[in-house]
């Protein structure tokens, strides 16, 4: 998550459907559900009040040239009455499309969670509404992901609609790995949650989905700085995954591209204060939560492997975001000396 929770700037707003590069819908899909082959994969679309950007998602699902597809768009309680608008017009022209209306907004990990749950193909994956595919990509990953037989199978992220230095718009790729220990300890280096977004068994995940909700924070903290209790979350998934075994698949090349909705970064505070003493506590408790959860997605998955790493992996990802912070701060302070 990898998430997508934060809205764009209205600015931000202008490279939707034609800069996407997506075919218009050309009328209902000819494909009934009386005569449709059975699906194969389930695509989840999570929704909150973003309606242009979601229709630009959903138009990048029905025009996959892979058409063997249950499409579940599962809407957070938009109170915007275009998003429900666009989700209709949608299903009025392809018959794998199922609306899910939430009456309220419960949190945006209760929405990944229950469209999984609600999923009934082989195979299950997640589109953010702000995000959306190139034409080939379910077919791409579908065919690395039965050829390798990995547990998780994820393209080439590319950032779009805000503006990045070209080098940082494709992002960092997670490499192949056949055996569960070693893809764990790749994603570990990796330290990304963008494969959190690839292909799995909808099974495995499944037995995955409690661990997606917010990590337990008291409450003045968590006011003050409202993204920590969702970040990071999605590595528990991605542990447990990695863990069930068959390893991790790259399937990246330009047939295989997920455009990601870029986010503007989180402002940092430039003196050091009494706020920052909470945030060294948050991340604490996070990522002893993390451990724990790692624990139990590894038994989850039936990986004793990754059982006895999960401690290791969670001190290990703690201590580098340490040290980053604090290798940021003495070259801030560096700065200003000179």
């Amino acid at each position: 998550m990898s998430s997508a929770i934060a809205c764009l700037k209205p600015s931000e707003r202008q490279h939707i459907h034609n800069n996407a590069g997506l075919p218009e819908p050309q009328g209902r899909n000819r494909t009934t559900k009386g005569a449709m082959e059975k699906p194969v994969i389930t695509v989840g679309i999570a929704s909150y009040n973003r309606p242009e950007l979601l229709r630009r998602a959903i138009q990048s699902a029905v025009s996959q040239t892979f058409r063997e597809l249950e499409i579940l768009i599962s809407d957070n309680g938009s109170t915007d009455p275009r998003v429900r608008e666009i989700v209709d017009e949608f299903a009025a022209q392809d018959d794998r499309i199922r609306p899910i209306f939430h009456p309220v907004n419960r949190g945006a990990f209760f929405n990944f969670r229950n469209v999984l749950m609600e999923a009934s193909c082989e195979y299950f994956i997640w589109l953010a509404d702000d995000d959306y595919w190139c034409p080939e990509y379910l077919e791409n990953l579908l065919r690395s992901a039965r050829r390798s037989g990995a547990a998780l199978t994820y393209g080439r992220l590319e950032i779009v609609d805000i503006e990045v230095d070209e080098r940082d718009r494709i992002a960092k790729e997670m490499a192949t790995q056949s055996s569960s220990l070693a893809a764990i300890c790749n994603f570990i280096r990796f330290d990304s949650d963008s494969v959190f977004y690839g292909i799995f068994r909808t099974n495995t995940g499944k037995k995955l989905a409690r661990l997606l909700c917010n990590w337990r924070l008291p409450k003045t903290i968590a006011s003050q700085n409202d993204f920590l209790e969702y970040n990071f979350v999605s590595y528990t998934f991605i542990f447990g995954l990695l863990g069930s075994g068959g390893g991790f698949c790259n399937a990246g090349s330009v047939k295989a591209v997920h455009y990601a909705g870029g986010r503007e970064p989180f402002s940092n505070s430039p003196e050091l204060g009494w706020r920052h003493l909470g945030l060294f506590l948050a991340y604490i408790l996070i990522h002893v939560q993390m451990a724990i959860r790692f624990v139990c997605a590894a038994t989850a998955s039936g990986s004793l492997l990754g059982i006895i790493v999960s401690p290791m992996a969670a001190l290990y990802l703690f201590l580098r975001r340490i040290g980053m912070i604090v290798s940021m701060r003495l070259r801030r302070a560096l700065g200003r000396i000179q």
